[in-house]
């Protein structure tokens, strides 16, 4: 009986460090007006990707940088984290519509454009990614997944007990 207890009280606490149905939270920055957006990041500047806020960014910061079908949003897309960096250095982190069949497909629809415009390197790409989690888009590090720890150590827990 204490056993079952254990496992319901286990699948609570996982169920309630999940957010359910959260939007996702990215950060958004571009290095021609904010140097801090450049490597080593800090990670500031952290917005929720389902805000108007996001959406006005990009088309007021991005649209001269970014091809149009990639810096406009499109009514209920999912949107991703993305890191663009062109080979004159610039680095913009924000939160774009993307495909969840493809998620690599905003980056691959830059890299044919940047290679459709020869003679500017303005518009060259160097490096985009684009990731699903909240704030993913800032500097490369290791990352803590408190609630796969906590899976881990319930499941070890009961395969002991056997």
């Amino acid at each position: 009986m204490a056993r079952q207890g254990f496992a319901a009280l286990s699948l609570a606490v996982l169920l309630a460090l999940f957010e359910v149905g959260s939007c996702i939270r990215c950060y958004q920055c571009n290095s021609q007006n904010d140097p801090t957006c450049l490597d080593p990041y800090k990670g500031k500047n952290l917005v929720d990707c389902s805000s108007q806020e996001s959406v006005n960014y990009n088309q007021l910061y991005l649209r001269t940088i970014l091809p149009n079908e990639v810096s406009s949003s499109v009514v209920g897309a999912p949107r991703y984290c993305h890191k663009i960096v062109l080979q004159t250095g610039t680095t913009i982190r924000t939160c774009l519509d993307a495909n969840p069949n493809d998620i690599n497909h905003t980056c691959r629809t830059l890299e044919n454009w940047s290679k459709g415009m020869p003679n500017d390197n303005g518009s060259k790409l160097k490096y985009c990614s684009v990731c699903d989690k909240d704030s993913c888009n800032g500097a490369s590090s290791v990352a803590f997944s408190f609630p796969l720890a906590t899976l881990a150590l319930i499941a070890t827990y009961l395969l002991c007990k056997q």
